[in-house]
């Protein structure tokens, strides 16, 4: 290009990359400030939004400072600028702009010359730097005017609520409030309608529920106070509300309603032991079950709502409860071993929990043993080793019998059991009796005899127990005791001599029998009983 041309188009593109340079940075600004702005209508009065406005504003103007600076010179933009607002250089510009010299002598043609200096001495050419030299002033004069109203909103982001004025123009016509809301179904609601401006003589809260049924419902004004209020005493069903007031209404709000989670009936199914005899059955809608132990227990609940989690709860223990289609939890197929006082602890999908839980016993009846009584004779006995020891009992079983009957033996000898029945139905009181003929058992003076009252029955786990009565002892005689009695001198001392003896033995067979029916008593209690 033409020396003198190009100097002349150097010039006026720095002043256009200039005037570019102050009009971005301006838009930089302009953009700090609206969103300081957002943040003031939004009523985020904080140290964080102020930063960020700024911050934002010194970021991109950097950012674009950097970019034109990096930006290389381009006379054509400057050509094309300048013929686009200036209709006499329409072609002429960019015509002399193109010409090249010579490649071999380095001059430019006679009419590349003319071409030139037509631009050169063109009359409007001051005016072309005139135009944008008022450019430059105009961007920056909106680069100034941007960065103000930046400082101003920083102002008010930093004085917390900003100038009242601003407050006022800024405040909307109308706040309702809670606006969209959840409540429990069945509670009251209180809507309240706040005007900011000037208030209405009187407003009408319009109600529509989903059952189609409209309401309008006159809202109450409180002295001076801009707000309007309005209760509606019980919400059964969603809706949706809005204000009217002036001839004008806000917009729609929704009022949704929820429950939570409770228990609407429990039903118990009740699996008894075979052993019991006692038919399976169902107790409707019982939130306290009993029940003998071993029997099984299926619990349903059916609950005003689907929930994702159900338990049992007690201080002890947690059960926790399947869930079934169609708002039911169970307890399914559940052994009772202990009984207890349990809450009905519920959790919907919102993770709300039931608000009055409800109360759940559950108790245990003990499968007792049979109940064993020796009538006659009473306590311990003193025999003849000839004479017959006549024994009457008593044997009850709450659930029936298998077997009762008499047991007598030695000491240091295996019991002997006597049957005396069988098959005894439930509550069902036996009497029986027995004869043991102590002749047949070849006693000797001194000896004791043990003997008491059994039975067996079945236990909680459905196996046979063996129960067995109090045990008294028979004590053998001598027949020689009667005459001691009445003889005296050296021969009543001896015979004295030779019943203390006696007794010692005697008491000494009751200690070691004693002793052994409490060692089978402790094996009886830790494992199951063997019929013999």
């Amino acid at each position: 290009m033409e020396p003198r041309l190009k100097n002349e188009l150097t010039g006026l593109e720095r002043m256009l990359r200039r005037a570019e340079l102050w009009r971005g940075m301006a838009i930089c600004w302009l953009g700090a400030a609206g969103l300081g702005f957002l943040f003031l209508l939004f009523g985020w009065h904080s140290p964080a939004a102020l930063a960020v406005s700024l911050l934002g504003g010194i970021i991109a103007a950097a950012t674009v400072a950097m970019r034109n600076r990096a930006r290389r010179g381009d006379l054509h933009a400057i050509v094309a600028a300048l013929e686009r607002e200036h209709s006499e250089l329409r072609y002429l510009l960019s015509a002399a702009a193109e010409q090249e010299p010579h490649p071999e002598s380095g001059e430019f043609r006679l009419l590349q010359l003319r071409a030139i200096e037509a631009v050169l001495s063109h009359p409007r050419r001051r005016g072309w730097r005139q135009a944008l030299e008022r450019k430059l002033s105009i961007a920056r004069t909106w680069y100034l005017a941007a960065f103000v109203v930046e400082l101003v909103v920083l102002l008010m982001l930093g004085r917390g609520a900003g100038h009242p004025v601003f407050r006022s123009w800024m405040a909307p016509e109308i706040t309702v409030s809670p606006g969209d809301t959840q409540v429990e179904r069945g509670s009251s609601l209180v809507i309240s309608a706040r005007f900011g401006r000037q208030p209405p003589p009187e407003a009408t809260l319009v109600m529509a529920t989903a059952s189609g049924q409209t309401r309008r419902i006159p809202m109450e004004r409180q002295l001076a106070d801009p707000v309007f209020g309005a209760s509606l005493s019980e919400i059964s069903e969603e809706g949706r509300y809005h204000i009217e007031y002036q001839g004008r209404k806000t917009g729609e709000f929704k009022v949704r309603v929820f429950d939570y989670p409770a228990l609407v009936r429990a039903d118990a199914l009740l699996n008894f032991p075979k052993y019991t005899g006692m038919t399976n059955q169902t107790i409707l809608d019982t939130r306290r079950v009993t029940a003998i132990e071993g029997t099984r227990l299926t619990y349903t609940f059916q609950l005003n709502k689907t929930v994702t989690t159900a338990a049992l709860v007690s201080t002890n223990s947690s059960l926790n409860l399947a869930l079934r289609d169609g708002a039911i939890a169970v307890l399914p197929d559940y052994l009772l071993t202990n009984g207890g006082r349990y809450s009905l602890a519920l959790r919907d999908a919102e993770g709300r929990s039931s608000k009055f839980p409800a109360d759940i016993v559950i108790s245990v009846l003990t499968n007792h043993p049979p109940e064993l009584k020796l009538v006659f004779p009473r306590g311990d006995q003193r025999v003849s080793r000839l004479e017959e020891l006549q024994l009457q009992a008593e044997a009850r079983g709450e659930f029936g019998l298998l077997k009762y009957g008499i047991g007598y033996g030695l000491a240091g000898q295996d019991p002997r059991f006597v049957e005396l029945g069988q098959n005894a139905g439930r509550d069902d009181k036996r009497q029986f009796n027995y004869m043991i003929p102590l002749e047949t058992l070849h006693l000797e003076d001194d000896q004791v005899l043990d003997y008491f009252v059994w039975a067996d029955d079945y236990g909680p786990d459905g196996n046979v127990r063996r129960t067995f009565g109090d045990m008294f002892f028979a004590e053998v005689r001598p027949f020689e005791e009667t005459y001691r009695a009445e003889q005296g001198g050296q021969g009543q001392g001896e015979g004295q001599g030779q019943g203390n003896a006696g007794v010692k033995l005697a008491e000494m067979q009751k200690e070691i029998v004693i002793a052994t029916w409490k060692l089978r008593q402790e094996k009886q209690s830790t494992s199951t009983a063997r019929s013999p």
